[in-house]
């Protein structure tokens, strides 16, 4: 019962740690294909309406209302190999994530903005027969959306500042089997239970950029931490007829979920009229994930009594570069590079959120006709292969290798 309880909560804390998407958490990659192109250096590049929720002092930069429509497919692979040389692999490899941006220039020093991203994800797939049946959810969805309305302001012009607010909207569905005959004796039926709950939450960004001199750029950029209260429902199937007294179909479910604040400098370099390079820092306060609660009112005992799980995860780091040069004044190229760390302990580890140290890749191109932007970039992401034996369910032990290739497709309108 522990093990089954250890397993969905740190899933459950899933948006705030790791994800099939990414290492550092399960923050998503930002959403617009300059932003892949220039993975390491976007903080001060990066002048789409995608700016909205990356830097919002960059949207200062941007002279004419403009919509953005964004769209990026994932394909990759999660493989796992067991101590014991039992292998069980990630069944859906393919994944989709879109947004919205629209920006509109209120004067020549004001713009504000709205975006509509998906920051935070996880969707994760086991075999529901596989290794991993009883001990760990195989089907895994967190979803979350944020609305982002956002303003930059041109204070003069070697300085630019920017807020926004970040309001959540999440849901989570877990999935996993339960073993009735470990509790009633050999011939019942294994359950599935099913936890699915929805929330809100609130917080803040901010984007300052500052150029000393003539072609060099610093930029600060911050975010809140947000914390989201899911509610929802509770379920098991084939509850045997002996304990139809004691436990319930359905019940309530009850959590939460603090996603992680984060501070980023970038530097800007114009080294000549075509070529421009950044470089970035970002710091991810992953350690706010200390504890998820993970509460199913009368159905309590089924999880062995738990409400909470230490999670213990340690903040972490990215670093990268990022470059685009101007063949023409309708053709961009662009090449990047970001190193993630993880802040996962192998203590903690769960095969639903499996990530490791990552390096990301990417090369892309924006091409303009007239009002229309069309953009488009590839990135590679190759995960470290982790070798876990400390878990704290052993059935987690073994190592696990994956990788990741994402196609990003932004298209924008100028109005």
């Amino acid at each position: 019962m522990k093990a089954n309880t250890d397993i969905i909560m740190i899933l459950l804390w899933g948006g705030m740690a790791t994800t099939v998407f990414g290492a550092e958490g399960v923050r998503v990659l930002p959403d617009s294909a300059e932003a892949i192109g220039l993975i390491g250096g976007r903080f001060t590049l990066l002048d789409d309406p995608s700016v909205v929720r990356t830097n919002p002092a960059s949207l200062s930069k941007i002279n004419s209302p403009a919509l953005q429509v964004n769209f990026q497919a994932w394909e990759g692979d999660t493989d796992f190999t067991r101590l014991d040389g039992a292998t069980g692999s990630m069944i859906e490899n393919w994944k989709f994530l879109g947004g919205i941006n629209y920006v509109h220039p209120i004067n020549d020093d004001l713009t504000v903005g709205f975006g509509i991203s998906a920051p935070f994800g996880l969707s994760m797939n086991w075999d529901s027969n596989g290794l991993f049946r009883y001990i760990a959810p195989y089907d895994a969805l967190l979803q979350t959306a944020a609305f982002s309305p956002a303003f930059g302001y041109r204070v003069n012009d070697r300085l630019s500042i920017g807020a926004g607010l970040d309001i959540y909207y999440s849901t989570v569905t877990l999935d996993q089997a339960f073993p009735w005959a470990a509790v009633v004796g050999p011939g019942a039926v294994d359950g599935d239970m099913v936890f699915d709950g929805d929330g809100w939450g609130l917080g803040g960004f901010l984007g300052i950029n500052y150029s000393p001199v003539d072609g060099h750029t610093f930029a600060l950029t911050a975010r809140l931490p947000v914390k989201v209260d899911y509610d929802g429902d509770f379920s098991i199937t084939n509850l045997p007829a002996a304990l139809a007294g004691t436990f319930s179909p359905t019940s309530p479910f009850d959590s939460e979920i603090e996603y992680p604040g984060s501070i980023g400098i970038g530097y800007g370099w114009e080294v000549n009229d075509s070529l421009t390079i950044g470089i970035d820092f970002e710091w991810i306060q992953n350690s706010t994930h200390d504890d998820v609660p993970l509460l199913i009112g009368a159905n309590q005992p089924l999880l062995g009594g738990a409400t909470g799980i230490d999670l213990d995860w340690n903040d972490s780091f990215s670093v990268g570069i990022g470059a685009e040069y101007e063949v023409s004044k309708n053709l961009t190229l662009r090449a990047g590079y970001l190193y993630s760390e993880s802040p996962l302990k192998g203590s903690t580890y769960t095969p639903v959120v499996p990530a490791n140290d990552r390096h990301i890749f990417s090369v892309g191109a924006g091409y303009t006709s007239g009002a229309n932007t069309i953009d488009v970039a590839y990135a590679y992401m190759p995960m470290e292969n982790l070798s876990v034996n400390n878990a704290s369910q052993p059935g987690y032990n073994g190592s696990y290798e994956f990788d990741w290739h994402i196609l990003a497709l932004s298209y924008t309108r100028t109005f």
